[in-house]
């Protein structure tokens, strides 16, 4: 009998809790993910499935996601086969005269760069995750998602503890 009433009590406390539970914090300024990829590296390919699902968890008014294709040999055929190959969920288009790429210090597909339009800051840069150790040295187990944890920062309005790190991935290249 007192185990049922434990359990009882624990399942109305646990009730209480999420039915009062705060709103979430609303975003402060425009934030834009600006994903820079490539559709033949491979690393960039891999990297599909966790930005849809970053950008189903994320993507609202606040928060947009972008794909960005810096390098010339990306073309506008290519990466509409990319988009639907893979399914992406948000807009993708070429960055050939580099404005972007460059303004943003973009070197490696995939990097990504969350910059808060509003502010005119970058809040983080770098990779995705840590799957890749090295171009072709990719890990058995992942054990940090640090764009999942910045996008989660900048959502419960809380500081970035890792605002930069070193993406791995194909090199962007820089001839026009």
């Amino acid at each position: 009998m007192k185990s049922k009433f434990l359990f009882f009590a624990t399942c109305l406390i646990f009730s209480f809790n999420i039915a009062f539970a705060e709103p979430p914090v609303e975003v402060q300024g425009r934030i834009s993910i600006y994903v820079f990829l490539h559709e033949n590296c491979i690393i960039s390919q891999f990297y599909t499935l966790p930005l849809k699902e970053l950008h189903t968890t994320f993507a609202s008014e606040q928060i947009q996601f972008i794909g960005l294709f810096p390098n010339h040999s990306s073309q506008p055929k290519s990466i509409q086969q990319f988009k639907e190959k893979y399914q992406i969920p948000f807009e993708l288009k070429t960055d050939h005269t580099r404005q972007i790429t460059n303004s943003l210090n973009a070197t490696v597909t995939p990097e990504v760069v969350i910059y808060n339009e509003s502010q005119n800051q970058i809040l983080y840069q770098g990779r995705i995750d840590n799957s890749y150790a090295r171009v072709g040295k990719k890990r058995q187990i992942t054990t940090s998602s640090e764009l999942k944890d910045a996008l989660e920062a900048i959502v419960s309005d809380t500081p970035i503890l890792t605002p930069k790190t070193q993406a791995v991935g194909c090199f962007i290249n820089k001839v026009n």
